[in-house]
């Protein structure tokens, strides 16, 4: 958790990185006050994360600076889930010596860094990091010691693993590549023995603790009275939302991710092909030998080929061709290229220089220092508006006033303590037309939501945005003159006076 916030700590001090982490907090923001999730707050997320971000409101004082330091230790959490998982399908610390631990740590130090580097590829906080931590504990739970040789098959794990992946469900449906990667595992590994009775218990004990989180938020939105729009969201939503993309465009995507992180595709490559190569190797007699052998490291290697290949089909089924889909994949090519540091591995020895060994620490502090000082120069480059805006607000808005932000800044609310005067948190869901027709928004009648309250006393504008020309602000732009100017690009619109 301290490595990772040495890693990402230069950008702790921008007010957004992405909106979506902006969405996230706004909307836990509402929450807080009791507005209710899918009734007065409309986004396309699950209800969990902003039930996380909630807590970590509540945690943290809600700055953007401990928001921030927060989603950093969730990072490291989920590196610290990779070591377990690296050391548990190497033997662990029964085979320090051989290795076995080096393979944890180099999978939650890959994790952390690739989850570092790229803005839209970890370093934003997006709901990918959060539900990573509750899929990495089920991998490191479930598969990796039963590709252990001398582990235990102790019944209460399926359980476990079953509300972990639940959990992660709730904050992103998305987590339902690795329950289905996880569920097949089991079956193979029961079956291989001809255990067919732990089959069905254990899947049993799987789905149904699984289904708990799920049974959670039905329960909720029953007692509110809100299945429909429960469902709606959902499901009709959900089947609007994606768009169509061309076969090679897809392919493009997957291949600019694989060559972003290609030093660590190709460590796990080649472990991987060296595995496949000797899987027919006799056992050598070795009191040190670890647990995993040629034939579990390809087990293990198959396995996460499979967990990435149907997380895979899943960022691909939207059509949309954002990087923080893909930090879902980080997990997978984390423990792959630790297989590299796998006992019996000889690929690449060039890389096994003893002087890289005896300073790998500091090394790896120095890196994530360089990386960490590296954002804060990157950042501070970049125009930060909603600062701004909540500066020039501060002084001119009574105790029951707010302002609408058109397409954007939506951080501002936060930062200004005041609520949001419509459902649609997130700018895109009323200016960007695949979102009005998936939400089935009217816009006039959005418009005249926020004109008939009389909290709204301003407007908020980019001088310049050619997706703000629609029927909302053509509705509501007549009602408000413009007064003033914040910066260069933002304009100022106050409401007209009744005369």
């Amino acid at each position: 958790m301290a490595l990772a916030v040495v890693a990402r700590w230069g950008s702790f001090f921008i007010s957004v990185i992405n909106h979506d982490e902006s969405t996230y907090i706004v909307i836990a923001d509402e929450m807080l006050r009791g507005e209710v999730y899918l009734r007065d707050l409309i986004d396309t997320k699950p209800i969990g994360i902003f039930w996380i971000y909630a807590a970590l409101i509540k945690l943290t004082g809600g700055s953007i600076l401990a928001l921030r330091i927060a989603a950093s230790c969730v990072v490291g959490l989920g590196s610290f889930g990779l070591f377990m998982a690296g050391e548990r399908v190497t033997g662990g610390k029964n085979f320090v010596a051989s290795g076995g631990t080096r393979v944890g740590i180099a999978a939650g130090l890959i994790y952390l860094f690739i989850c570092s580097l790229f803005t839209y590829y970890g370093v934003s906080p997006n709901t990918e990091i959060f539900f990573n931590v509750f899929t990495i504990a089920s991998v490191a739970l479930a598969v990796a010691p039963r590709l252990n040789s001398r582990s235990a098959d102790p019944a209460w794990h399926w359980p476990v693993t079953g509300f972990l992946l639940g959990l992660a469900m709730i904050i992103k449906p998305f987590a339902a590549a690795e329950a289905l990667a996880i569920g097949l595992f089991m079956v193979w590994y029961y079956g291989r023995q001809k255990a067919w009775g732990r089959i069905i218990t254990s899947g049993a004990m799987l789905v149904g603790a699984f289904a708990l989180p799920l049974l959670f938020v039905y329960l909720y939105y029953q007692q509110l009275g809100m299945l429909d729009q429960l469902m709606f969201y959902t499901f009709d939503v959900s089947a609007a939302y994606p768009i169509e993309l061309p076969w090679y465009l897809r392919l493009k995507y997957m291949g600019d991710y694989l060559l972003r992180f290609s030093p660590f595709v190709i460590l796990g490559g080649g472990a991987l092909v060296q595995a496949w190569r000797w899987r027919s190797r006799e056992e050598p007699n070795n009191k040190l030998l670890p647990s995993l052998l040629e034939r579990e490291k390809l087990q293990w290697g198959i396995y996460l080929l499979l967990q990435f290949a149907l997380v895979t089909v899943v960022v691909l089924l939207t059509g949309k061709r954002f990087g923080h889909y893909q930090v879902q994949l980080h997990p997978v090519v984390a423990l792959l290229a630790a297989m590299w540091w796998a006992p019996g591995t000889t690929v690449f020895p060039w890389l096994r220089r003893p002087g890289l060994r005896k300073y790998s620490f500091v090394l790896i502090f120095l890196v994530a220092s360089m990386l960490g000082t590296a954002h804060y120069f990157a950042y501070a480059k970049k125009r930060d508006e909603p600062p701004k805006i909540a500066a020039y607000f501060k002084d001119k808005l009574g105790a029951d006033e707010t302002i609408f932000i058109i397409n954007g800044f939506q951080i501002s609310y936060h930062l200004l303590d005041k609520p949001v005067p419509t459902p649609y948190i997130h700018s895109s869901l009323l200016f960007y037309d695949h979102h009005v027709r998936a939400f089935q928004i009217d816009e006039v009648a959005e418009a005249n939501r926020i004109l008939n309250d009389p909290a709204v006393q301003y407007l908020v504008r980019r001088r310049e945005d050619a997706n703000a020309e629609t029927p909302l602000t053509e509705r509501l732009l007549p009602a408000f003159e413009e007064v003033d100017e914040i910066g260069d690009r933002l304009l100022v619109y106050r409401r007209k006076r009744m005369e």
